[in-house]
């Protein structure tokens, strides 16, 4: 089978099994039988229904919805993963994302190679990097926007603070935080306000706060209120202690990034050295480079090259992360 013939098979598949995935199997039929079965459900309480309302991750793709209504670790570390990375992606969603990405990069490594076998061992690695790449992008956002949280903590618990010492009530405090902070704290303040709003405890809308940010200092802070809320005292300088030990925490890897700034830069050398390398290569002896983009084997090595280089890169930074 020739590579444009084995091409046009993989791309027919793929569109072929995506149009099944996004037009279902929704016959009017199965849309009578769901009819009826709502007919036959019990009762259920209106608040709880409300809650599944606003909680729900079910995607209006019948093959997917399938794949991920059934409530397992997966699903509930994957949502909470979304969330915390202010991604809107329900769970089917981001799957399918995931699994478009490994198709288009499995079907493009078999095209540069030819369709060679070696080419399809390399079309499978790859694919299989790319259903984990948008996963890898998720943990950086996820990271990038705890980052930001915990950078806006301190003046949001200043702001809380300075608040309850004028006399207003906690809630008050907090709206009046959310007005004067920007994203994405404000957003995550105004999810806490508007479940308050909804009926929701404020014990309950703080647990969720924790959830949704997965931040330790975040944590940190609600569980002072609400170790304060069961036990009494002055909020207020309550607060002001946590603001103060988290600052002295962000002194700590202030300090500790100094003491490896030297490590993290000799890590970014080492990283983009081998490309710096190979551009070099191809400006002063660009005919015999040239055989990694025209010859099967050279592409093949270039490949594998470009696949090593990011697990090196992947395995350095993991190295000189230190959690404080």
């Amino acid at each position: 089978m020739g590579v444009e013939a084995l091409a046009a098979v993989l791309v027919f598949i793929s569109v072929g099994a995506l149009t099944m995935v996004l037009l279902g199997n929704d016959s009017p039929t199965r849309a009578a039988e769901r009819r009826i079965r709502s007919l036959n459900k019990p009762h259920t309480d209106p608040e709880l229904e409300g809650q599944g309302l606003l909680t729900r991750s079910v995607s209006p793709l019948p093959f997917l919805r399938k794949l991920t209504s059934t409530d397992n670790d997966w699903v509930g570390r994957t949502t909470h993963d979304l969330q915390r990375a202010g991604l809107t992606l329900r769970v089917s969603e981001y799957l399918l994302i995931r699994l478009a990405s490994a198709v288009l990069i499995g079907l493009a490594t078999v095209l540069i190679s030819n369709a060679s076998p070696l080419g399809v061992i390399l079309a499978l690695v790859f694919g299989a990097c790319g259903f984990m790449l948008p996963a890898a992008l998720v943990r950086y956002l996820k990271g990038r926007r705890q980052a930001a949280l915990n950078a806006q903590l301190v003046e949001t618990i200043q702001l809380i603070s300075n608040g309850l010492r004028s006399g207003f009530a906690f809630t008050q405090t907090v709206e009046l935080a959310a007005k004067q902070i920007a994203s994405p704290m404000k957003d995550e303040l105004e999810y806490f306000l508007r479940d308050g709003r909804l009926g929701q405890a404020a014990e309950d809308s703080l647990k969720a706060l924790v959830e949704r940010t997965g931040s330790l200092d975040i944590e940190m802070m609600v569980t002072t209120i609400l170790v304060q809320r069961t036990t009494g005292g002055n909020l207020s300088e309550i607060l002001d202690n946590v603001a103060e030990t988290i600052r002295e925490r962000e002194r700590l890897k202030g300090e500790i990034r100094a003491l490896t700034a030297s490590q993290r830069f000799s890590g970014f050398i080492l990283s983009i050295y081998p490309v710096f390398l190979a551009a070099v290569f191809f400006l002063i002896a660009p005919s015999v480079m040239k055989v990694l983009v025209t010859e099967e084997v050279g592409r093949i090595l270039l490949a594998v090259a470009i696949g090593l280089q990011l697990v090196g890169a992947w395995t350095i930074r993991r190295i000189l992360t230190l959690d404080v």
